[in-house]
């Protein structure tokens, strides 16, 4: 089979990506693809991908529409801000080891920033006109101490179905980080529709604070989606700062 058979379906599928999604703005003028047009392009070349394997050329073209619309549908949004500076953040910790006593509660570290908190809430909005739903994830993370290297602090986002299998990942790094202070990210997912008479669905949030590659604390939280167009939220686990 020809290489350039293959390529002819699964770049109509392309095209018909950019028709649907167009490019998102950035806040400095510069421009990116949509993430879910990315998420498009990634299941349609895994579409066609096994299409063809199956069924050739045809294949290649059926696979990759039904990867490109898979894909489409779960686009994530981020962005990030700073809310406190370090002076006025670092005063409050300051504060809460003196009130909690000597010894009670650790210094602030004085050659490096670190994470002293990380909390996450979870909400959903109403079924936009396709049916599907959009949760927002939003939390706050504050750094404290006083060293000169800005950290380099990231935040995983995953999504994961009633079987446990992961169906949408981000990861994003907190632009708005520059030195210790108090910031606030917010994410953005929209799930599919849950098909009329098919009860409810279980999706999985979890999001994942990295301080300079290393884990900080995990936060998850439940979804029941119910085809009434009803989302129901639980927050599950809480992992412990390592």
């Amino acid at each position: 089979m020809s290489l350039n058979v293959v390529k002819r379906p699964l770049a109509a599928a392309v095209a018909s990506i950019f028709l649907l999604s167009a490019c998102a703005t950035n806040p400095d003028g510069s421009y990116k693809m949509d993430d879910r047009a990315t998420g498009a392009l990634i299941g349609a070349a895994a579409g066609c991908a096994v299409g063809a394997a199956a069924k050739g050329a045809k294949g290649c073209a059926v696979g990759a529409a039904v990867g490109a619309a898979a894909g489409f549908m779960i686009g994530w949004y981020f962005e990030s801000k700073k809310l406190a500076d370090a002076k006025q953040v670092n005063a409050e910790y300051e504060k809460q080891i003196k009130t909690s006593g000597k010894g009670k509660t650790e210094a602030l570290p004085k050659t490096d920033v670190v994470p002293a908190k990380f909390e996450t809430k979870v909400q959903s909005s109403a079924p936009d006109k396709s049916g599907q739903q959009e949760i927002q994830v939003t939390s706050n993370t504050d750094l404290v101490g006083y060293g000169d290297k800005v950290p380099v602090v990231t935040q995983k986002y995953a999504l994961y179905d009633e079987k446990n299998k992961l169906v949408s990942t981000q990861t994003e790094k907190l632009a708005a980080v520059d030195g210790a202070g108090r910031y606030e990210t917010e994410a953005k997912v929209k799930i599919p529709k849950t098909a009329k008479g098919k009860g409810s669905k279980q999706y999985r949030v979890e999001t994942t604070l990295m301080v300079n590659g290393k884990e900080y604390k995990k936060n998850s939280y439940d979804v029941a989606q119910f085809d009434d167009g009803e989302l129901k939220l639980a927050f599950t686990t809480l992992q412990p700062a390592l």
